[in-house]
């Protein structure tokens, strides 16, 4: 803005002639537009396109003439009382804002997919993100996506990345950007085709510097450096809106993360590491992503874990989000040792700034209820936030939390604001109580975000010695094992004003959801096959229906309860399930243990997110996918155990030993628990940068370790083989690793070496040991041979689980089918590959065949069909195993058998015994969950995972097949 002069004289006599302007006296006009185009003016000075602001003398009429872009027309003026859309002329007697819009020109062949905005606090200026799925092949361009208002009438800012690629290049998710305003529902459509254009940016996020030394990150609003530690070492804010950072507006002048040792009471921190490394991991034009690591070190130079900080930053927007996480990636050198004393224990953990004042500060920290506590600032005041889990004599008796310092409650909302003359900074921790303990603290012009706070208990350096009736844990912050990590979420937001409380617990309450804040239908997000071949559910608020079942006799009955197993809080706990009872006794006390997210996990929360729209199921995959990817993973080498010719396996290893998991690190994976959490859709719906590092490194564990577990050719006597499951999800981590990546080599190699493997082992020849369906009877005896070449091939165990104590060698039915859906799934994708011209090598006519012989197999040995369930094992036959995760398979490969039959591709129709049934018992289960009635049954203690049918899309092929 120009200052224009003004004069206090009195008005010049009569006669005498009004002296001209000075020339100090002119006015700026200040162009504004939405859409691709060119604003022009008479007088010349704006050409905006690239100059939208100029100086006039006052009183000068300026005529401004716009002139669209290609695929846009110009919608019209407003503002200095210019409107429709011929050439506007406007005199300037003070400073002066236009504004013009150009809109998109419709074209036929444009698509649109819907989006929501949800309502929710109000809150400005917040950036979001969505993932946008297409269909295989409707776009390749990047460039060919544009947001717009509902009605299309205008054009809004974003930005689009190409996050995932289908096998033949086209686009299968577009991460979209844009920073908004919340409060209020709103409506958008994505707009694209290949005649779709996109107008840049009004200004892009600007990155300047070096990160050998600092880069500066500048969105418009703030500007920030980071050092060549990682650390923000300064901090503007923009208060005043002239377009410069001036001294008085800057917030902070330090910064630094550090980690107390609770072994040597010393302090380690991101400014003293002699290996940080920073990187520009996006540059704009809307966002901008800056990664630091290195190590928290000593004065001495001493290391003690490994940092890496990610910062988020949004061009219009005056918020900066960070990712901090601490992770112990050192080499475990025998699990099958059990630690005497924690791999880490930390008294503290947190970040700490020095922030900039007029004097002393003003204070306030959110309380409960909309309150908070504020002052001058003298001296030290924080605020702490306490908890315990109180487990007695085997029994969960919840939680109790707490909070104290500059007040008292029960559940602080994790927020502090400092307000300085034009100084205005607020900082906000993520699930704060949810994750006690933590501490906010203000001491001089020292701001601390105390992740975990010296304050929050002993510094203990191993687990306690367990007596009397109550389970307790360390009050450190501790990994028991090597490979531990903790991620932490917060956001430095900034003002151009001293904002209201309410103001900042609406802020606070927007940045604490775990809410997808702007999404597609679940019309779209299932059509566009990204996510499976799914169909939109049920209504969850139905009386009757498979969804609305899973919702409120489990979800609202667990999920939604102020406590019990199910919701878990704590720094160690948030996010993770209890399983059930007590997984040992220790001194007479009982230990409780951790489900880690099995079975699928919140991959099957994320599924009914997409097919039903509830929120709700967004938000519990979302909490537990952030704890698994921290505490469930080992993040470093592992050495004993597996037999890797005496290689050290990579970072990637599941902390899954079983159902129970005591205080969730534990020696080894068990393959038949192997899965990815909700890392996969995590990522494919947010773009989450942590989601795609840890499935990473799942995936290239699963990489190392094939070869050593999955030899080829097979031989029978090479390892001990007793479940199916041992291998279905194995490969399921696998495709799912490929359908984020689209990774044709690790398709190829990995998933199809494990396919490959499978086939080998499924076509050897071997005795059958088990139930004989022709007498009703289990034995010892030989029933025959298990020989694909005769149509009686199956993958025959060693001695198979749930074995009853015979030497039996069959099927476990409910394990099976996770194996014939997971193969299903390859199938799928490499018909993908196969028509990108990147196939797997994989048999195909042999992957069908023995998807059809495996089936019968499984239904011959494993159905009952007098109680019309699948059996628990082919020789544990007096109960059910449920079929949840069978009755995909059954519905997919009756089709898939028509299907070969028809094309004259099946030799052998009388192998397939039992093939007139599968489609019979898929409908009849169809059925059965589409008319399950709300309150039929319960369940209060949360997920166990074969509750929920894996995978969905049964219904979809159900559907397909039943015409209902």
């Amino acid at each position: 803005m120009l200052f224009a002069c003004t004069d206090n004289a009195p008005p010049p006599s009569p006669g005498t002639p009004e002296e001209p302007p000075s020339e100090a006296t002119s006015f700026q006009l200040t162009l504004t537009r939405t859409g691709a185009g060119t604003i022009s003016s008479s007088p010349a000075g704006v050409s905006c396109g690239t100059t939208c602001a100029a100086s006039f003398p006052g009183g000068t009429s300026v005529t401004l003439t716009a002139e669209p872009a290609a695929g846009y027309r110009f919608g019209g003026w407003s503002g200095a009382g210019c409107s429709g859309t011929a050439a506007c002329t406007t005199p300037l007697t003070a400073d002066t804002a236009v504004q013009a819009t150009f809109t998109p020109v419709a074209d036929a062949a444009t698509q649109y997919i819907p989006l929501s905005l949800a309502a929710g606090p109000a809150a400005d200026k917040v950036p979001l993100r969505t993932g946008v799925p297409l269909p295989k092949g409707a776009l390749s361009d990047l460039a060919a996506l544009r947001l717009e208002t509902a009605d299309g009438s205008q054009e809004v800012p974003a930005q689009f990345d190409a996050i995932s690629r289908w096998p033949d290049g086209s686009i299968k998710v577009a991460l979209l950007h844009v920073v908004s305003d919340l409060g209020a529902a709103r409506s958008y459509r994505v707009a694209y085709g290949a005649g779709v254009v996109r107008a840049a940016l009004p200004r892009n996020v600007a990155i300047a510097g070096t990160p050998a030394t600092e880069l500066t990150v500048d969105t418009g609003l703030v500007k920030f450096t980071v050092s060549n530690k990682g650390v923000i070492t300064r901090l503007w804010r923009d208060s005043n809106g002239n377009g410069t950072f001036e001294a008085g507006e800057q917030l902070i002048d330090a910064g630094d993360l550090f980690m107390v040792n609770a072994y040597d009471n010393l302090e380690y921190t991101a400014s003293a590491a002699t290996d940080a490394v920073v990187t520009v991991e996006e540059s704009g034009p809307m966002r901008a992503v800056i990664k630091a690591q290195g190590s928290l070190t000593h004065g001495s130079g001493a290391k003690l874990i490994k940092y890496v900080v990610r910062y988020y930053a949004h061009q219009g927007s005056d918020k900066v989000d960070l990712d901090v996480s601490v992770i112990d990636d050192r080499l475990e050198a025998n699990v099958e040792t059990t630690p005497t004393s924690f791999a880490i224990a930390a008294r503290a953990l947190g970040l700490r700034w020095h922030y900039l004042s007029d004097g002393a500060a003003d204070y306030r920290f959110g309380g409960e209820s909309g309150t908070a506590y504020g002052a001058r600032v003298s001296g030290e005041h924080s605020l702490l936030q306490r908890g315990q889990f109180r487990f007695e004599d085997g029994v969960d008796l919840g939680h109790a939390f707490s909070y104290s310092g500059v007040g008292t409650g029960a559940r602080a909302p994790g927020w502090v604001a400092l307000d300085s003359g034009s100084r205005h900074l607020a900082l906000m921790v993520r699930d704060f109580w949810q994750q006690f303990p933590g501490e906010l603290s203000v001491n001089g012009n020292t701001l601390t975000a105390s992740l975990f706070p010296a304050r929050g208990g002993s510094a203990e350096t191993t687990q306690p010695v367990l007596s009397g009736n109550s389970y307790r844990r360390a009050e450190s912050m501790y990994f028991a094992r090597p490979g531990g990590a903790k991620t932490y979420q917060l956001r430095l937001a900034s003002g151009s004003g001293t904002p209201t409380t309410p103001a900042l617990h609406a802020l606070n309450a927007s940045y604490q959801r775990h809410r997808l804040e702007l999404t597609a239908t679940p019309a779209w997000y299932v059509s566009s096959g990204v996510f499976g071949d799914l169909n939109v559910g049920t209504p969850t608020g139905a009386n009757r229906g498979y969804d609305a079942s899973l919702m409120q006799d489990i979800y609202v009955r667990s999920i939604e309860q102020t406590d019990g197993n199910a919701t878990m809080f704590g720094w160690r706990d948030y996010g993770d399930r209890l399983r059930a009872g007590w997984a040992l006794v220790i001194n007479d006390v009982e230990v409780p243990s951790f489900y880690n997210d099995t079975h699928v996990g919140s991959n099957n929360f994320f599924t009914q997110f997409l097919r039903s729209g509830d929120p709700r199921w967004f938000e519990l995959a979302d909490i537990s996918t952030r704890h698994f990817m921290d505490l469930d993973v080992s993040h470093g080498p592992r050495a004993g155990y597996w037999n890797t010719g005496g290689m050290p396996q990579p970072a990637g290893e599941v902390h899954a030993i079983n159902h129970e998991n005591v205080d969730h690190q534990v020696r080894n994976l068990h393959w038949g628990h192997a899965h990815v959490s909700g890392l996969s859709n995590s990522y494919l719906l947010t773009g989450d940068k942590r989601a795609l590092d840890v499935l990473t490194e799942i995936a290239n564990w699963w990489k190392f370790m094939s070869p050593h577990s999955f030899k080829r050719p097979f031989k029978a006597a090479d390892m001990y083989r007793e479940a199916e499951r041992d291998f279905s999800w194995p490969l399921y981590v696998m495709n799912e690793y490929v359908r984020v990546t689209g990774d044709a080599a690790y398709h190829k190699d990995v998933a199809g070496g494990l396919v490959n493997y499978l086939i080998q082992w499924f076509r050897t020849p071997l005795n059958h040991v088990g139930f004989n369906p022709a007498t009703g009877s289990i034995s010892n005896t030989v029933l025959g041979v298990n020989d694909a070449s005769q149509g009686t091939g199956y993958w025959t165990m060693t001695k198979m689980d749930n074995n009853a104590g015979y030497n039996a060698t069959g099927t476990n039915p409910w394990m099976a089918g996770a194996l014939l859906g997971n193969l299903i799934k390859f199938h799928e994708a490499d018909r993908l590959f196969a028509a990108a011209g990147k196939a797997s090598g994989v048999s195909q006519s042999e992957l069908i065949d023995m998807l059809l012989q495996g089936m019968n197999y499984v239904v011959k040995y494993g159905y009952d069909s007098s109680k019309q369930y699948f059996v628990y094992s082919e020789v544990t036959r007096g109960y059910s195993g449920g079929d949840n995760h069978i009755i995909y398979a059954l519905g997919y490969l009756d089709r898939l058998y028509k299907q070969e039959l028809a094309a004259g591709r099946v030799a052998h129709p009388e192998w397939y015994d039992t093939r007139g049934t599968w489609g019979t018992i898929a409908a009849r289960r169809y059925d059965e969950l589409q008319g399950m009635t709300v309150g039929g049954s319960s369940q209060s203690y949360g997920f166990y995972g074969y509750e929920i049918v894996f995978p969905a899309d049964f219904f979809s092929v159900m559907k397909d097949t039943l015409g209902r």
